[in-house]
């Protein structure tokens, strides 16, 4: 389905270039060590081609300043701790937390440990963007905020930006899980439920929504025996032993710090998380024999937008792709020989523990944290911050808020003191592997290179932060899943035990659940503790099924019974990856219609198929529940239903939306957009079928009736125990279909023995499982008609446009969002393959606007004569407002379009381009 064209007060801009142009004459370029150039094509891409590796990212770094200086700016900031010196006070919050944190210690730390290669092209990365600033005017941002000056750009503030990617991608706080944990438990010694299975059998579940989506062939470890009820109850009371004294206060009092910081919104939120969709179908498969990968990340879709497309020739050897503005290589792409992608993989590589900390007159900071009965001091950080007032860079002086040093614990990784409570010395720690020397950069740039099947795994193992799964294929046939990252092992989990509670929960500091020093280094291995060797870690080549899927899923199904931990590595030990993945959802989808195409016509896949999948905007969730719903009504209308199921039966609006979910199939049109011109050209061609504005009718409503559903089920009885957690979205979704494929051996209690479908009064489970889902269905209509909503009872008011929109937000907003006066009307919906996100619990119109989603979508068929790839961003290639290329891709991006890419100086001799020549500087 295509998504509906809603421009409100916005015209799109024209392209870049639409003529050929002739070549400029050569500029000179101080620190360009031979001639170098840069083609613009007729979509607005730049393709730099250079003869040495120096001036290949000299340029790039050019390129990027030319056209996202002030993203680039903003985000070096940002993972530095130092965004408030550029947009004032408001920022500095979020400047106190992420200088706590220490990416910009991390960041120097790899550049510290990275290799020649890897500091030469970041050292020349850095001298083109300041060459770029030091000749032009800043974009209009800067003026905004009355600063007139650039400062020049480090190295270490690219690596800094890929920590910060990385951080927002892999960092686990375990506190929200801890809390939790710790408040059923308690609640249910005191009303007498099963507080631990509350939370791991009934809500905050590890297996998915969908367990069986998975990676085929990837699994690389043994299954373990089921766990006797011994075991299982031992590890119970641990739970319950270890939490019942912990300091809850401590936690939500960190919680309510971070809660509203944009650094942290991904990792306090699922559905914020940079999330994504691969799959490769193999030659055999496909209808010319070759293969086909596809690749769609789903990350911040702000103005500008977050990746850059840019091609990159290094002496006749051309990359092209996506990269990052303010980081030199790109990050997905294609070669004449290789195609990649990735998705974000949710291993565990945090851990939060539980310190005390106590007065030391021997340690530096005054302060030392109690291990096993010995002190280790504390490393004191002094830290200065300033703010931007009205053009002037201010001090603000340490008090409050304001810490004037942060505390680092040098057995964690460095990693930092948190959250201290300095009247009890209670305290908690944070040991992630991303504080580390890292080599994501290095990954990147030796994948660029890359042109077979062993160089681009030997560029993998460097990639140790910001887990991913990648998508493999090249021309000789092949096609890959590789898991990456550098995924430590616990010492608790090495000796097949778990000591106190597990690794997705805060930890006891003092000892036995340690991350194990080094015992085998693996290749290239940059953390200093104990990982998973490469091989151990999920991944597959040429796997029997002839294709592959993954969408931030569990890829080796070991959450599939809902434990995981019951898998063990090969050498022994419990084969550890992470609590929870994404829940299944848009894997499903993807599984589905690969499997549909395979089972019929011609019975193989073509690159416009997988392009048509990358649009897919059904609601999988919806396929599984709305039958429940038409189910319920039913049973509700058979003359034996009791009373209180018969008036809901007869309520005509009831009957009514329940017709319009009978006859849906779960899409999500936007339909007829308020403001709609016939006489516009787009929006005549963005008109909806009688067929979409019903499907866009029955979208609304099941959402609606989605919300209050969780509502009456999940929240509502953990309201009425005290006012417990809430788990997410997608875990709550999965907590619901749990409850409902089991309801008949379960009547509805969960395993913790809370009655989830309880209506007093109501005597036969069914009549109150049916109740609730009329009940919300009733309820989600009253939602709809409130003034806050349509304001109507008319469900033909209801159109999906008027509610799901995507919003395109600058960090400055006002003048610089697309567009400037609001949102646009946009299909899909929560975990549509489409990513167009939101949460499930609607309340408010405003929750279904989403700043989430594919961030390019591309398609590769490994061709040896030519590749054929095409791919499309959201925005344009420029970020600085009044640039015609400010949003030249909107329109495409939105209806699903794409544009055919060109790869080196060939493809692009076939076409229009416009050629900037460049020389070195006279040395004279």
């Amino acid at each position: 389905m295509l998504r509906t064209l809603a421009l409100r007060s916005f015209a799109l801009l024209p392209l870049f270039l639409n003529v050929a142009s002739p070549a400029l004459a050569a500029e000179r370029l101080a620190g360009l060590h031979q001639a170098a150039s840069i083609a613009v094509d007729e979509e607005g891409i730049s393709h730099v081609r250079a003869r040495n590796a120096h001036d290949l990212y000299f340029m790039q770094g050019w390129v990027h300043a030319r056209e996202r200086i002030f993203q680039m700016d903003y985000n070096r900031r940002l993972a530095s701790g130092t965004l408030a010196e550029l947009v004032g006070t408001p920022a500095l919050a979020s400047d106190v937390q992420l200088r706590t944190m220490g990416l910009r210690r991390a960041a120097q730390r790899s550049y510290d440990a990275a290799s020649a290669r890897t500091r030469a092209a970041l050292e020349a990365y850095a001298q083109g963007i300041n060459a770029w600033a030091q000749a032009h005017a800043l974009p209009p941002e800067y003026a905004a905020l009355q600063l007139g000056a650039f400062d020049p750009w480090s190295p270490v503030d690219s690596v800094a930006i890929g920590k910060l990617i990385a951080f927002s991608l892999s960092f686990e706080l375990d506190i929200p899980r801890t809390v939790a944990l710790q408040s059923y438990v308690q609640a249910g010694a005191a009303l007498g439920f099963d507080g631990v299975k509350l939370f791991s059998h009934d809500l905050w579940r590890s297996a998915g929504f969908e367990p069986d989506a998975t990676v085929p062939d990837a699994a690389v470890a043994t299954p373990r025996p089921p766990r006797k009820g011994k075991e299982q109850r031992g590890m119970e009371r641990a739970h319950e032993e270890r939490h019942s004294g912990s300091d809850a206060d401590l936690m939500r009092d960190y919680l309510e710090r971070v809660r509203d910081l944009p650094a942290f919104r991904g990792i306090l939120d699922r559905e914020a998380r940079g999330s994504s969709n691969l799959w490769a179908v193999s030659g055999a498969l496909t209808q010319h024999g070759r293969p086909l990968i596809a690749n769609d990340p789903h990350l911040a879709i702000g103005t500008p937008s977050t990746f850059f497309p840019i091609g990159l020739e290094l002496e006749e050897d051309p990359v092209f792709g996506s990269s990052f503005p303010g980081i030199p290589g790109i990050i997905h792409g294609y070669s004449r020989r290789i195609a990649w992608g990735s998705t974000n993989n949710q291993v565990d590589v945090t851990d939060t523990f539980s310190e005390q900390v106590v007065p030391d007159a021997g340690s530096p900071s005054g302060l030392s944290t109690l291990y096993q009965g010995n002190k280790e001091p504390l490393v004191p950080i002094p830290q200065t911050f300033r703010a931007n007032m009205g053009g002037n860079l201010v001090v603000i002086p340490p008090g409050g808020s304001i810490p004037a040093v942060t505390l680092v614990m040098p057995r964690r990784n460095g990693g930092p003191i948190i959250q201290l409570n300095q009247a009890t010395g209670a305290a908690l720690s944070v040991q992630y592997v991303g504080f580390g020397p890292t080599q994501e950069i290095e990954a990147f740039l030796l994948i660029n290179r890359a042109r077979n099947l062993r160089e681009f795994k030997e560029a993998l193992q460097r990639l140790d932060v910001g887990s991913q799964n990648f998508v493999y294929a090249d021309i000789d046939g092949n096609i890959a899943y590789f898991t990456t990252g550098e995924i430590p092992v616990r010492e608790d989990l090495q000796a097949g035990m778990v000591n106190g509670v597990p690794p997705w929960f805060v930890r006891n500091g003092q000892g036995g659940n340690e991350w194990l020093p080094v015992q085998n280094p693996q290749a290239h291995q940059a953390t200093p503790h104990e990982i998973l060797p490469f091989g151990e870690l999920p991944q597959t080549v040429n796997p029997r099924a002839g294709y592959f899927v993954n969408a931030n899923n569990d890829p080796a199904g070991v959450t599939r019974d809902n434990d995981p931990l019951n898998q063990l590595r090969p050498g022994g030990g419990l084969n550890y990856l992470a609590y929870s993945w994404n829940r299944g959802f848009r894997a499903a989808r993807i599984n589905q219609r690969l499997r549909e195409l395979l089972g019929s016509g011609n019975r193989r896949v073509s690159f416009k198929e997988m392009q048509a999948i990358q649009a897919d905007v059904i609601l999988r969730d919806a396929e599984v529940l709305a039958p429940y719903i038409v189910a319920a009504f039913l049973r509700a209308s058979h003359p034996a239903a009791i009373a209180e199921l018969r008036a809901l039966a007869s309520d005509a609006g009831i009957a009514e939306a329940v017709g319009r979910l009978r006859r849906w199939k779960g899409s999500t049109p936007t339909g007829i957009r308020e403001g709609y011109d016939a006489s516009d050209k787009a929006g005549e061609l963005a008109m909806p079928s009688a067929a979409e504005i019903e499907a866009s009718i029955a979208a609304s409503i099941y959402t609606a009736w989605r919300s209050r559903f969780i509502a009456d089920v999940i929240d509502a009885p953990l309201a009425a125990r005290g006012g417990l957690p809430s788990p997410d979205s997608q875990d709550s979704l999965a907590a619901l279909r749990n409850l409902l494929d089991n309801f008949a051996a379960n009547s509805g209690k969960g395993a913790s023995g809370i009655d989830f479908f309880a209506v007093p009064g109501i005597a036969q489970p069914a009549d109150r499982r049916d109740l609730l889902i009329l009940g919300s269905v009733r309820a989600g209509l009253d939602l709809l008609a409130s003034a806050e909503f349509f304001g109507s009872a008319n469900q033909n008011d209801y159109r999906w446009g008027g509610l799901h929109q995507v919003v395109f937000q600058h960090p400055l907003g006002g003048p610089f969002n697309i567009p400037a006066s609001g949102a646009i009307a946009s299909d899909g919906g929560f975990q549509t393959v489409d990513a167009a996100s939101h949460t499930a619990r609607v309340a408010r119109p405003d929750q279904l606007r989403f700043p989430d989603g594919p961030t390019h979508r591309t398609v590769v068929e490994l061709r040896e004569d030519a590749m054929r790839a095409a791919s499309i961003w959201p925005g344009g290639t420029s970020g600085v407002l009044g640039s015609p290329n400010y949003a030249q891709f909107l329109e495409r991006w939105l209806t699903n379009d794409t544009i055919k890419l060109s790869l080196g100086r060939e493809e692009l001799e076939h076409g229009r381009v416009a050629v900037e020549r460049f020389i070195p500087a006279s040395r004279e």
